[in-house]
């Protein structure tokens, strides 16, 4: 008898861990949540592992991996990418939280003690943990490093995806979905209920738009993750050649680097790095001050628009009825950029009352993370004979289960927080 238990990410998004039982224990990514005013962590884990796993960079998927060494010693495999990318945004936290002033819960010691237990892992290799134990990585086309995870104990298999995106997007030519016939999966669920829009046609858009603000005397905002995004809004902007100056500003730049310096894990890297060649890079308040000498363009963190330099942005051009504001990511509940999604304001004002904005928002979807439908054509070619869901809002959760089980006939369950299922 096997079992799964959730330490977050179970009916929302956001702080991920998830310990498996599997002829040894492991502990599945351990994540941060951004919440309005604070982060929210995933439960303590108080198993003994034999290892932690971590799929791939992004906060809600490593953030909280420092604060797991303070009290552990097992090794936590992860790819070279991944490893790089974390390091920069475990030490970005801990620059945030002495700016907000809260205390951060690990230390840069324990950056430096999580680094002593790191093992780096290379696609399509499988490692033998024990005698009975394997697990091998293969390309989860969501961001650079990320990986789908397959563990196999003797005769049975159990697939983790992380977040994951078998389609291609302007980045990543989507997951590797050579990982064969596998019996249990647990997979992310953020659209389970829903469709994304043509991405070439939301390219497309977004580009006329860009360009069109800056033809009619406004600065188009691109509030954009660090990691991924950000790169990925740099190679469709000089793709399509706008004619505009297209600043960076924020983390995306130093995460670029890493892009590049491991150009073989991405689609086309002589256009990200030509790309790259193309834009203006802040680097000091002197050169925010440029960005409003004439319309441009300004692609920054960050994307959720708490904190970072789009603040500073969307604080000047609010008023501007020229501007814009291009939402690309998905925004957490509560966070300024839903704020502006869903009622036009943002809470950007002295004492932080929420302000009207009178500059245009579109929301465009480039989402890294798989339809519904996507999610149902992976699923066809695992066929598991179990499934278990995380990473979903607690609405669109009941309907994808309901969906698999009617189209696929694959018995499915949602994991909840600190409840363990055996199977």
């Amino acid at each position: 008898m096997y079992s799964i238990k959730g330490l977050g990410a179970c009916e929302e998004v956001g702080r991920s861990g998830f310990v498996l039982d599997f002829g040894e224990k492991f502990l599945l990514d351990y994540g941060v949540k951004l919440e309005p005013n604070n982060l929210a962590y995933p439960l303590d884990v108080k198993e003994n592992l034999k290892a932690a796993i971590i799929s791939h960079a992004h906060l809600d998927h490593s953030g909280y991996l420092p604060y797991f060494y303070k009290s552990n010693e097992c090794l936590s495999f992860m790819t070279q990418p991944t490893l790089e990318i974390s390091d920069i945004l475990w030490r970005d936290s801990l620059k945030i939280a002495d700016l907000e002033g809260n205390e951060p819960k690990f230390s840069l010691n324990d950056i430096t003690r999580t680094h002593k237990y790191n093992f780096v892992m290379p696609y399509k290799k499988a490692l033998h943990l024990t005698n009975d134990t394997t697990i091998e990585f293969f390309d989860a086309g969501h961001i650079l490093g990320s990986a789908l995870t397959k563990i196999t104990y003797k005769n049975e298999s159990f697939l983790y995806t992380g977040d994951y995106k078998e389609y291609e997007t302007q980045l990543h030519i989507g997951a590797d979905m050579s990982v064969g016939k596998v019996d249990n999966v647990l997979i992310e669920s953020t659209y389970g209920d829903r469709e994304h829009p043509d991405r070439k046609k939301v390219e497309k858009a977004l580009c006329e738009s860009v360009q069109d603000t800056v033809e009619r005397g406004g600065w188009a905002i691109i509030p954009a993750f660090a990691v991924g995004r950000t790169q990925e809004v740099v190679d469709i902007l000089t793709s399509y050649n706008i004619n505009a100056d297209i600043y960076v500003d924020g983390m995306g730049k130093k995460v670029a680097a890493i892009y590049l310096n491991h150009a073989d894990l991405i689609k086309n890297p002589k256009r990200l790095k030509a790309g790259f060649n193309q834009v203006k890079i802040i680097e000091s308040s002197r050169d925010r001050k440029k960005v409003f000498n004439k319309p441009c363009v300004v692609i920054t963190t960050s994307g959720m628009m708490k904190g970072g330099p789009v603040v500073g942005y969307a604080q000047k051009l609010f008023n501007d009825t020229n501007s814009k504001i291009h939402l690309t990511g998905y925004q957490g509940e509560e966070t300024p950029g839903r704020m502006l999604q869903d009622t036009g304001m943002l809470p950007y004002g002295e004492n932080g009352e929420m302000i009207k904005v009178k500059c245009k928002y579109e929301k465009y979807d480039l989402s890294a993370h798989p339809s519904q439908k996507e999610m149902l054509h992976s699923l066809k070619q695992w066929d598991p004979k179990k499934i278990f869901l995380v990473h979903g809002d607690s609405k669109v959760m009941p309907i994808f289960k309901s969906v698999i089980e009617q189209e696929l006939g694959i018995n499915t369950e949602i994991l909840k927080a600190g409840k363990k299922i055996e199977f």
